[in-house]
């Protein structure tokens, strides 16, 4: 038997959420990746939109789901971006 190390992993492109909100998601399929990796794929695709626009990007909440090596895990950001 062989196992599956890695997953397929997919991040969304930045949606408005209203009030000046963001979000973005990342989903890994398969594999055992950790989820402080699949929280940091959404932090990073958050922090380079805001400093696009030449600001910082601030959390404001992280939701989780998904079970590691059962079923896809998936990390969605939301967020703001405020001036540095």
């Amino acid at each position: 038997m062989i196992a599956v190390l890695c997953g397929c992993t997919t991040i969304s492109e930045v949606t408005p959420a209203g009030d000046g909100n963001y979000t973005v998601t990342t989903q890994v399929r398969g594999g055992m990746t950790p989820w402080g990796e699949v929280k940091a794929s959404s932090l990073k695709r958050a922090d380079d939109y805001c400093r696009q626009q030449g600001k910082q990007m601030h959390q404001v909440d992280m939701q989780t789901h998904g079970v590691r090596g059962w079923t896809p895990q998936e990390a969605e950001l939301t967020f703001s971006c405020v001036a540095s």
